[in-house]
């Protein structure tokens, strides 16, 4: 096995999804140019496991303006896991950070970026209750960082239309289920007719990131909304949504 930097010419090794129809061949394709983007600006680093010409797994990480990176991504192929690629690959993103204050992951309780991993790999956890939470390697005596996002979502003051239900969406093409998801909520909104107000942002847009920072999610009149993962089959997750909806028009009753 072999670790090699992630470039444009070796993009499609760090994608994910790829074997999913409907809205995934679009999230793909969304990640795909969110990563030629990124490295163009030269704000993405990267790693993927090779053997014998085929992916193993990957990883993308991205640096922050406060002198942090953050981890993206960590994707191990099921096939492979078990052989100590994971922390090959964390190993190599650590070793290419060390001029970095440090790493930090969100990482969760559930299958992907599990934050047992993580612990085995020595990062630090910020929250340990929680089931998302940053995890951090702190290079030095540096503070918990906050993400780009967080500190992008307490400038946020959404544009709210009376007797409307105003879903505001951010996305940068980053992650596949993220796109999926929007794909997914604005089905969902349909259903509603004018009584919701669907406004779509690509934060690769630098007016857009001038206007409300790097912002990321799903908002219902300016909250912050969660809708789970629609993995494979995900019609229930379009009913899922439209509950949230009916309940948000039923509290501004």
């Amino acid at each position: 096995m072999i670790v090699v930097d992630l470039k444009p010419d070796n993009v499609s090794q760090a994608l994910c999804c790829q074997f999913r129809k409907g809205y995934w061949i679009e999230a793909v394709e969304e990640r795909k140019k969110f990563l030629l983007w990124r490295l163009s600006e030269g704000k993405v680093g990267g790693k993927i496991a090779v053997e014998g010409g085929k992916r193993l797994g990957w990883i993308d990480y991205y640096p922050e303006a406060d002198g942090w990176v953050r981890i993206g991504c960590i994707v191990i192929q099921k096939e492979n896991r078990g052989r100590g690629i994971g922390r090959a690959l964390i190993n190599a993103c650590l070793e290419d950070c060390r001029g970095s204050k440090g790493v930090v992951v969100a990482a969760t309780i559930w299958e992907h970026m599990p934050k047992g991993f993580f612990k085995k790999c020595g990062f630090v956890d910020t929250n340990e209750k929680a089931n998302v939470s940053l995890m951090t390697v702190r290079f030095g005596e540096n503070e918990p960082p906050k993400t780009e996002k967080e500190q992008a979502q307490r400038q946020y003051k959404p544009k709210l239309e009376p007797g409307k239900l105003v879903i505001d969406m951010f996305d940068d093409g980053e992650c596949p289920v993220s796109c999926v998801t929007r794909q997914l909520a604005k089905e969902a909104a349909r259903d509603f007719g004018d009584k919701v107000v669907v406004r779509e942002y690509d934060t690769k847009d630098k007016v857009v990131v001038e206007e409300f920072g790097y912002m990321e999610g799903i908002f219902l009149d300016g909250e912050r909304a969660f809708f789970g993962y629609p993995d494979k089959e995900y019609q229930g997750i379009v009913e899922e949504i439209r509950e949230v909806l009916r309940k948000k028009f039923e509290a501004k009753k």
